[in-house]
């Protein structure tokens, strides 16, 4: 019996030292749970502040672009704007810094002033950086001794303010349209001398977007061209720089001088005052009292005609005008005004061509604007001759005489482009 009972014993199983393992694993399954629950929930939270954040501090970046833009208070905007967002620098659930010109972001590195001014115009000074700091409680993570998490984000943004700038970069000639070909041409025998500032041809044609052919000279300081050139060795100088960039959005993006006359314009004996005329008026010998001339119909300017107008805008609003190389004009634009240096215009909507000639007393002085016209420029025999901008869908040199064109930035028309405010990061 004792031999049965000890082998009984050895052969039962013996369990104790099993008990307590399951609660074991229950425990760690519980913590894994836990981690999981709190990656979920508190990871969801911090990313949803993250992006809550980021939009706080565009928002607010732009906010203080446009009060700098108005000379105002830009970090009070900045910060003020981050506020109703709710993050209000009090320096426990989140600390907002508003910068300019930026510095140091999140990742401790000072932006590259190359990199965030594209636009030749912009300095480091126009942009305005916002960094925002914020602390996210966490709910589950303490257990895995996470008890807070930690956002940092930054947005820059541009604020410029209003610009008066040459248009075009103050280029002498300039032939807006974006496709023709022979947009600028030089032809025939005349010898076109640019002073003071360059050529720039906005058309993309691969092979002549600039042409000089025949007996014709061009001699500029630049020649910029978006497509492609076709001259005669030597009778171009420099040599004109093909493909130097992409071409100017036509029509084009700025604004166009918005010019209206509240008056009639009258004529006594050969003296004609500012107001809405006729284009049959300007013909014969006239002298314009200063001011601004809207011209209704086609201005034809015949030889022995003696035109004289000092502080004058001649706005034709449908006609064209047509100079005689045998007349005498003497005009230069106003010199103060909205219009200063502005002195021939003609809107987009005005496809008529401009031909302008004159003889050797002639002298112009002032931009000419006709974006949807052809410019057709010949010579005058002027020691003077042109000391204008010329602004065309396609521009035109021909003629048999010297053809001097001189450019002063402060004879001539300026553009004002208006403040602007962007997200640059």
């Amino acid at each position: 019996m004792t031999g049965d009972l000890e082998e009984e014993v050895k052969m039962k199983p013996n369990t104790h030292p099993q008990k307590g393992q399951a609660l074991i694993l229950i425990v760690l399954a519980i913590v894994g749970l836990i981690g999981l629950v709190a990656l979920a929930i508190d990871g969801g939270n911090a990313f949803s502040d993250r992006r809550h954040a980021q939009n706080a501090a565009d928002t607010a970046a732009l906010a203080a672009a446009l009060a700098k833009v108005h000379q105002q208070d830009w970090a009070t905007a900045g910060l003020g704007r981050a506020a109703t967002n709710d993050y209000t620098n009090d320096g426990v659930r989140s600390t907002v810094t508003v910068n300019n010109p930026p510095g140091a972001g999140c990742d401790g590195s000072v932006p590259n002033p190359v990199n965030l001014a594209a636009d030749p115009d912009d300095t480091i000074g126009y942009y305005i950086q916002v960094i925002i700091h914020s602390n996210v409680h966490t709910y589950f993570a303490p257990v895995v001794g996470i008890d807070q998490v930690h956002n940092c984000v930054e947005a820059i943004a541009r604020g410029k303010p209003a610009v008066v700038k040459p248009i075009h970069f103050g280029n002498a000639m300039i032939s807006l349209d974006p496709s023709s070909c022979s947009a600028f041409w030089s032809h025939g025998n005349s010898t076109a001398l640019i002073l003071g500032s360059g050529v720039f041809v906005n058309s993309n044609c691969p092979n002549n977007a600039f042409q000089q052919s025949g007996s014709s000279i061009v001699a500029s300081s630049t020649i910029c061209v978006v497509g492609g050139a076709t001259y005669n060795i030597g009778a171009v100088a420099p040599a004109p720089q093909t493909h130097c960039g992409d071409p100017i959005p036509y029509p084009p993006e700025y604004l166009w001088p918005q010019v209206t006359c509240s008056t009639n314009a009258t004529k006594t004996g050969s003296v004609i005052t500012p107001g809405n005329i006729p284009g049959s008026w300007i013909g014969g010998t006239v002298t314009l009292q200063p001011g601004t001339y809207c011209i209704n119909g086609d201005v034809k300017i015949n030889a022995g005609n003696n035109i004289t107008g000092v502080g004058v805008l001649l706005y034709l609003s449908n006609g064209g005008l047509s100079i005689n190389g045998g007349a005498t004009v003497n005009i230069s634009a106003q010199t103060s005004g909205s219009f200063a240096g502005l002195l021939l215009y003609l809107p987009i909507t005005n496809t008529n061509p401009i031909v302008l000639n004159g003889n050797s007393n002639s002298a112009f002085t002032g931009t000419i604007l006709a974006p949807g016209s052809e410019i057709q420029v010949n010579g005058t025999g002027s020691a003077y001759g042109y000391h204008c901008q010329f602004i065309g869908k396609t521009v035109d040199m021909s003629g048999n005489n010297a053809l001097t064109i001189t450019y002063y930035d402060n004879e001539n028309y300026d553009i004002t482009l208006p403040p602007s405010i962007d997200l640059v990061r």
